[in-house]
Parts: structure tokens; C-alpha cells; sequence
């Protein structure tokens, strides 16, 4: 008995095989995280930009219901227009509105800006001529300060 003991080969990983396997592991998730933060961060930005983008809209439907006003910067009837997004002008993750007339013609100008999770902050500026989108209709910009996209001259041309 005790001789079979002794032939019987051993069985298991050795310290090596185990080391490489731990190894090949770490380089996977070095790998992984920075891919996974940047898609975060991505994703991030998109939802700002796409809530800026339905922000324009809902402005511009509110414009054309209502053609003698014009854009609205206020943010309970903007509420009542698109209630998915917060209007408030809060610090982080809502909308920011401002409607400045312009003095040649019937036009507007129309921003709205907001910061995405990120921390970067993304405009949107519509102008308008009796109603309808002119230049464009639309400039873009951004920037990691409040100060780089909340006036019109901010936004001029910038695309994210």
C-alpha cells in the first residue's frame, strides 16, 4: 500500500502556472477600466448633448405654438412643455435657458447650455428670422467652464 502511495503522480498547479494565470488577469483589467471609464465618460457627454438637443426642440415647438412670443426662458413653461427635462438652471445636469432678441428684423436668438456628468460643458444656440432657422440655425459649443458656453458670442460655430 504504501508503495502505490509513492507512484501515484502528484496532481495541481504549480506556483509558476498560478503566477502566469494571476498575470495574464492583471493585464486584462489594465486593459479593461480605462476602456470602460472613457465609454462612461462618452456616454456622459451624449446624454448632455442629446438633452440640449430636445431642450432646442421643445423651444422651437413652444416658438411656433406660440409665434407672438417667441423663445421663453422661463422654466415653468418650459416644464409644462418637455417635462423630462429639469429647467431649473441648477449647478450640475440641467438646463440652462437664455432667449436674447435681436434688433434687426424679427429674429431671436435662442441658448441653452448644460454640463454633463463629465464636468464639460456643452451649448446650443438657435437663430432665427421670423421663425425660421437662419445661419444654419444652429451653433455648438463647449468648454470646462460655466464662463466658456453661457453667452451667444460663446457659441459660434464649435461642433462637439
Amino acid at each position: 500500500m504504501l508503495k502505490r502511495l509513492k507512484t501515484r503522480p502528484e496532481s495541481g498547479f504549480t506556483l509558476v502556472e498560478l503566477m502566469v494565470v494571476v498575470l495574464v488577469i492583471a493585464v486584462l483589467i489594465a486593459i479593461a477600466i480605462p476602456t470602460f471609464l472613457g465609454a462612461r465618460e462618452r456616454a456622459q457627454n451624449r446624454t448632455a448633448q442629446a438633452n440640449l438637443q430636445t431642450a432646442t426642440k421643445a423651444e422651437s415647438a413652444y416658438n411656433a405654438s406660440d409665434a407672438t412670443s417667441g423663445f421663453t426662458a422661463n422654466a415653468v413653461i418650459m416644464a409644462a412643455e418637455e417635462s423630462s427635462l429639469d429647467w431649473t438652471g441648477g449647478a450640475t445636469d440641467s438646463i440652462h435657458v437664455s432667449v436674447a432678441d435681436v434688433v434687426a428684423g424679427d429674429s431671436q436668438q435662442l441658448l441653452v447650455y448644460t454640463r454633463s456628468g463629465t464636468g464639460t460643458w456643452y451649448g446650443l444656440r438657435v437663430v432665427t428670422q421670423n421663425g425660421v432657422g437662419i445661419n444654419a440655425g444652429r451653433y455648438t459649443c463647449e468648454g470646462v467652464a460655466e464662463a466658456n458656453v453661457d453667452d451667444m458670442a460663446d457659441c459660434t460655430g464649435n461642433d462637439w
